[in-house]
């Protein structure tokens, strides 16, 4: 056994003499051939494409037109879950009140789009809704009539005070109810904003309203012939419209037809036996024809009423034309309508003195004196017819 052991350690001597005599050669090891950094993010970025495109691809498609009008009317959604899927239900005009909202909701109507606001709570923790890809389809496969009977309308007369209060709803709401709330404000806002177009039939007073309004525009315009038309049309409307027939006798008596004037005033006056206004405006149209005989015959006829003018002028085409009776009956009447005026009296006083009512014309005369109305030359005239008055009694007395 140690003879084995000293032939092993002759031989490992012996080994190492010979490894330690030979020389160590380096070891030549090839470069690695480095690539450029370029190249790994060309490649990165091409990964992260393909990556985002299939992930764009395999999301579920949301309806954006939704997510908008949820964003702008200030919607709630909630999450009704049953046994076989998630339905995700637009809520317009009812709001759902979470149960750990602590105030109540207040859906304000006006002409302003409904809003629903919601005051929430900072402690509340509300769960985040989730879109799984197979119950989005519903969702995007849905008609836009649907879409439409829910979002929020614009009513357009809605009392602004109306006020609608809301603390707690059921989580029982149906789109149904929805949709037929946003129906009724489709129907109430088409009924508001429609325009009224009736036919309506003008009275012949507003025709002839209009007729004369034009027939004035004409006349600014100095436009006579359209003023005869109008005048005449709205004479056609109303033919007892005395102040019309008169501007149009007069319209036509400044153009020189003077005969259809008369015809005018006179068919008048067969419509009103008593119109002043009308035989004072016949009277006053002979007067500036020079026809002063004939001005008195529009004037014959006495109104049951008559007024002061209208006597006035009958009494002074009667006195002028010799007509005694006549002007004796109109000075009669105007100083029992103004007996303060000494112009009536002296009037009244003429006539007494043709009639040879001597005591009558004293009494007159000196009623005109004491009175207010006559020039100091009429004054001079009642004195002289006095002396005279006064003359003839005391002859008549002597005889």
């Amino acid at each position: 056994m140690e003879l084995t052991m000293s032939v092993i350690n002759n031989a490992l001597s012996e080994l190492s003499k010979k490894d330690s005599s030979s020389t160590i050669e380096a070891a030549v090891v090839p470069p690695v051939k480095a690539r450029s950094p370029w190249v790994w993010i060309a490649a990165g970025f091409a990964i992260s494409l393909t990556v985002g495109g299939w992930a764009i691809s395999q999301s579920p498609t949301i309806d954006y037109s939704d997510s908008i009008s949820n964003s702008t009317h200030t919607e709630s959604i909630e999450r009704v879950e049953d046994t076989s899927n998630r339905v995700i239900t637009p809520v317009t005009q009812k709001v759902i009140a979470p149960a750990s909202l602590p105030e109540p909701q207040e859906i304000v109507l006006g002409a302003e789009p409904v809003k629903a606001v919601i005051k929430e709570n900072k402690a509340a923790n509300l769960k985040p809704v989730t879109v799984e890809k197979k119950k989005a389809e519903p969702i995007s496969s849905q008609p836009p009539e649907k879409r439409k009977e829910v979002t929020p309308v614009l009513v357009a007369k809605v009392a602004q005070k109306e006020t609608t209060q809301v603390s707690s709803l059921p989580n029982t709401t149906k789109p149904q109810q929805a949709s037929e709330v946003a129906t009724s404000t489709e129907d109430e806002s088409n009924i508001s904003s429609a325009i009224l177009i009736e036919q309506v039939e003008l009275t012949p007073e507003q025709l002839a309203a209009n007729a004369i309004g034009r027939a004035k525009k004409a006349l600014d315009g100095n436009d006579l012939l359209t003023a005869l038309t109008s005048y005449t049309e709205a004479l056609r409307y109303t033919p007892r419209n005395e102040d019309v027939r008169q501007k149009l006798a007069i319209l036509y008596f400044g153009k020189g037809d003077t005969r259809k004037a008369y015809e005018l005033l006179q068919t008048g006056i067969r419509l009103n036996n008593d119109s002043e206004e009308l035989r004072l405006g016949l009277s006053k149209l002979l007067i500036k024809a020079n026809q002063s005989e004939a001005a008195l015959s529009p004037l014959v006829h006495l109104p049951p009423k008559p007024s002061k003018d209208y006597l006035s002028m009958r009494a002074a085409l009667s006195q002028k034309a010799q007509q005694e009776q006549m002007a004796l009956e109109s000075y009669q009447e105007l100083v029992n309508l103004d007996g303060d005026n000494a112009r009536w009296w002296l009037g009244l006083g003429i006539q007494q003195e043709r009639q040879f009512d001597l005591a009558g014309a004293t009494h007159s005369y000196k009623q005109a004196l004491v009175r207010v109305g006559i020039s100091s030359q009429s004054q001079n005239f009642v004195r002289d017819r006095l002396k005279i008055l006064k003359d003839l009694e005391g002859a008549a007395s002597a005889n």
